[in-house]
């Protein structure tokens, strides 16, 4: 958990970074790649598999696992897919040696910020102000590399049900050991957002709120592909409850909402092993069509918006969160003794047209409802600031989705 993330660096070898010179008459062969990496918005981790969640880490805590990797998340699977394959060749020893070298590493786009946070504690530890290091609030945003884009540039569905502008955002905070608890917590709550999985697309106008919404498939010819998308949802989430933030007013959007309604109640679930028989489709896809403005217009403005809790508490609840402890004495032992104590059952889906300022804000709410639950688990408090910088990081959140622009896995 203290493994560092890193944004890709700018080099200091005389080449051309929008800071330097670079020799005259040559240019670097690999400058329009450095320029594009150098953005802000590409991470990488020596130290674990950046594309997967915790809960999924869990599995092998403490290993650098290449073979987990989740290619939807890895915008560098065209650069290092031949060095895969040579690797697939390789005795188990020689993997183990190429894999120990940290030469082959996933690179995810989006958001990763960390931000200390004093511990979350009981009353008791409160007033004792209770020792130790103090915890870590990170927020994390994988953007999807397949059928990636900005708004108006990317819509919809593809035929293979992946949809524009996907992302899976993580909300984990680390509560390492103090003098009163000899426990090491790892808190993780994931969610999602993506496009309208119809196939529909938006013509860019001059004019705000001008842009002509087209759906471009009949409901029989998109449903295979929507089926697609429910189906990976489910298969990696668990039970998903749509949250659609679309105007109930605004022809186009009332269109889009109207479709995607007609496809979730034609939908049929996948069998899934982990679930036992009696599990319906009634309890692994739930809908809630919310109007973001109308909800908001109000003197309260966007604070308006969490009365959306009372809404979903119910899928919140049975969702859960991510939770793994530890509780050995040494630190080198860490990544040997985690024991999962709870796992996260179902996702949010959550969108509105762009998935960006609307979704993002409710997602922000989603996830401190999940926090709140957390603490009330624990019996444990936390003070005005730890909620200031959760919004905080949210806030970022938001601000680096709408700016990253299209291109496509390298």
């Amino acid at each position: 958990m203290e493994s560092e993330v890193n944004t890709y660096p700018v080099d200091s070898d005389g080449w051309d970074q929008g800071r330097s010179q670079q020799p005259v008459g040559l240019e670097h062969p690999c400058l329009a790649l450095k320029k594009l990496l150098s953005d802000g918005t590409f991470y990488y981790s020596g130290d674990f598999d950046l594309t997967s969640r915790l809960q999924d880490r869990s599995l092998s805590l403490g290993n650098f696992d290449i073979d987990s990797f989740d290619s939807s998340f890895m915008w560098n699977s065209h650069m290092i897919s031949p060095m895969l394959q040579f690797r697939s060749h390789l005795s188990e020893e020689e993997r183990a040696k190429l894999d120990n070298i940290r030469i082959l590493t996933c690179v995810i786009r989006g958001f990763v910020e960390s931000l200390t946070i004093q511990r979350p504690a009981t009353p008791m530890e409160s007033r004792s102000r209770a020792s130790g290091l103090p915890a870590v609030l990170t927020l994390i945003s994988r953007l999807s590399c397949r059928r990636a884009g900005t708004r108006f540039n990317a819509r919809g569905i593809d035929d293979d049900g992946n949809v524009a502008n996907f992302v899976e955002t993580e909300t984990v905070i680390w509560n390492p050991r103090s003098s009163s608890s000899a426990w090491s917590t790892g808190f993780s709550y994931c969610q999602v957002r993506g496009s309208i999985p119809i196939f529909w697309e938006q013509q860019t106008g001059l004019l705000p709120n001008q842009q002509k919404i087209q759906i471009t498939r009949s409901p029989e010819a998109a449903h295979p592909a929507f089926e697609k998308h429910m189906e990976g949802l489910v298969l990696k989430y668990g039970a998903s409850h749509i949250v659609n933030l679309l105007s109930k007013t605004k022809p186009g959007e009332v269109e889009l909402s109207s479709r995607y309604r007609k496809h979730i109640r034609h939908c049929t679930m996948p069998a899934d092993d982990r679930y036992p028989v009696q599990r319906t489709k009634a309890s692994l896809l739930r809908s809630t069509e919310y109007d973001f403005h109308a909800e908001t217009k109000g003197p309260t403005g966007y604070e308006a918006a969490s009365q959306i809790r009372l809404i979903v508490e119910d899928s919140a609840d049975a969702f859960g969160y991510f939770l793994m402890e530890n509780s050995s004495k040494e630190e080198g032992e860490a990544g040997n003794s985690f024991v999962v104590v709870l796992q996260q059952e179902g996702v949010f889906r959550t969108n509105c047209l762009d998935c960006l300022d609307r979704t993002n804000l409710v997602q922000g709410i989603f996830s401190r409802m999940a926090i709140e639950s957390f603490l009330e688990h624990r019996r444990e408090i936390v003070g005005h600031d730890f909620w200031m910088r959760h919004s905080t990081l949210w806030a970022d959140n938001g601000d680096v989705c709408v700016q990253i622009p299209v291109v496509r896995s390298y």
